[in-house]
């Protein structure tokens, strides 16, 4: 199963949006979720500002959460 995951914020232009994958990106279909951003801090939900201020997963300690997932796995 592939886990890559990638957000992005980019720019409406004329309707459509432009994205660049990252080299090594191998995934052939992908599933998209659009979701306007909110400049104005008021506008968002107790839950939605949650989610903005929780801190993110850094690629290392993604990769380490993968590699236990992947030994786990081998006990199935």
């Amino acid at each position: 199963m592939n886990t890559q995951s990638l957000k992005q914020y980019v720019d409406v232009v004329n309707g459509m949006i432009h994205l660049k994958l990252p080299e090594g990106f191998e995934a052939r279909r992908v599933e998209l979720t659009i979701v306007p951003v909110v400049e104005d801090k008021s506008q968002l939900s107790n839950f939605q500002q949650f989610l903005l201020d929780s801190p993110e997963m850094t690629d290392k300690e993604f990769q380490i959460i993968k590699e236990k997932r992947e030994h786990l796995n081998q006990w199935k």
